[in-house]
């Protein structure tokens, strides 16, 4: 959409920005992390400068979990090559991947921790802008038939009152045209929040997921969805039971990963 003024085109982005600034000016909103004033080129309720500062995962990276790695020496020599815990961890996905990085005292960490539990519901828009700007280079997404999203238990989803990840599949199936399958796969049994080393994690989600309707994955390509990966034992014991639901492949994509 253009506006047409003495002949030229102001694009509809430049109206935008203009107009963003001018409410600001009239209803200043200081940046929820650094405090000062929001402009133009904000995300919901982070500034620009602030959004700019999100560390982009870039390679090289484990060829499995996607943690980046220190230096492209290893990639020389071996092609696929795999981190530490990929070599001596049993992981049923194939590959996974991440936007950015998730960082204490870090841009984006913030974003999360008020789109999940501040109630700022709006940093959703932008939270899926950033996967979908990241996800062509991370995946060929048309390899995919369904988009999963990591369920949360029914209990903890009722104090929430709704399930992040669902959002960010949702966002992400809408702009890939990639259907995005709800409720078939289940938290069956609520689960602290993850504490410890990998082994306590694994141990801690072990059988807390199941599929309802296999028929429903049975022979498909998913990808699931999730906003950060940690140690990768929750989207590990997803991808087992959607595996032994008949899933042909797996692979995750989550909005921010732990370093």
């Amino acid at each position: 959409m253009t506006i047409l003024r003495n002949g030229g085109k102001i694009p509809y982005l430049a109206i935008r920005t203009l107009w963003a600034t001018f409410l600001n000016l009239l209803f200043p909103t200081p940046c929820r992390t650094c405090g000062g004033p929001l402009n133009g080129k904000a995300r919901s309720i982070i500034c620009g400068s602030c959004w700019g500062k999100i560390r982009i995962i870039k390679g090289p990276l484990c060829g499995c979990c996607g943690r980046p790695l220190s230096s492209e020496k290893a990639l020389s020599y071996s092609p696929g090559h795999l981190c530490g815990l990929c070599r001596s961890s049993e992981f049923y996905f194939i590959q996974a991947r991440a936007a950015a990085l998730y960082e204490r005292g870090g841009v984006l960490r913030e974003a999360l921790l008020l789109f999940k539990h501040g109630g700022k519901r709006s940093l959703g828009k932008a939270l899926v802008k950033l996967m979908i700007q990241e996800g062509a280079v991370k995946f060929d997404l048309a390899n995919f038939d369904l988009l999963v999203p990591i369920p949360l238990h029914p209990k903890r989803e009722r104090e929430r009152e709704f399930n992040q990840s669902l959002v960010l599949a949702r966002g992400l199936g809408q702009h890939y045209k990639i259907p995005v399958l709800k409720g078939n796969l289940q938290r069956v049994r609520p689960t602290p929040p993850l504490s410890g080393g990998r082994k306590e994690r694994v141990a801690q989600v072990r059988g807390a997921f199941s599929v309802r309707r296999s028929d429903r994955i049975k022979g498909k390509r998913v990808l699931l969805i999730d906003d950060v990966f940690t140690t990768g034992a929750t989207v590990n014991e997803c991808s087992r039971m959607l595996l032994r639901a008949g899933a042909v492949e797996v692979a995750v994509y989550t909005l921010a990963r732990v370093p």
